[in-house]
């Protein structure tokens, strides 16, 4: 499947936009906490604006998976982060203290994308209905 067939089916906002729009301003919270080489449960995915060229920053559940990240799709894929990377064909991930030159996101079938996250986030991303995942693939890796 391509980004493009994964943006099309992308599922209208869980619970009325609601939890989006409180996740819009926790953001400022997550973000100095996200990427830290502590914290393996979120990274931080820097992209550039499609129109604006503005540089912004993304706290995101992501897992490191061999060459790249599985990364939850937990609004869909009309979410900035996911339209910019594609846009640009891929970005930057802060992961555990690091940053990872990423390729633009594919999509991934859901069992082989949870697979890669520990039991209890997988019991939050399915209690949250949480089915879009991507894989960022590490651009380096692919460039070779």
């Amino acid at each position: 499947m391509t980004t493009i067939d994964a943006a099309r089916r992308a599922p209208s906002l869980r619970f009325g936009g609601l939890l989006w729009r409180i996740v819009r301003h926790t953001n400022t919270l997550m973000l100095p906490l996200a990427g830290k080489a502590w914290n393996p449960l979120f990274a931080v995915v820097v992209h550039r604006g499609r129109r604006s060229g503005r540089a912004y920053a993304t706290p995101v559940a992501a897992r490191r998976v061999g060459q790249g990240f599985v990364v939850s799709l937990a609004f869909g894929a009309q979410v900035d982060w996911y339209r910019n990377l594609v846009t640009a064909g891929g970005g930057v991930v802060r992961w555990r203290g690091r940053e990872f030159s990423v390729s633009a996101p594919e999509a991934i079938d859901q069992r082989n994308g949870l697979a890669a996250f520990h039991l209890i986030q997988r019991l939050l991303l399915r209690l949250g209905r949480i089915d879009g995942l991507v894989h960022l693939g590490d651009a380096r890796a692919q460039s070779r």
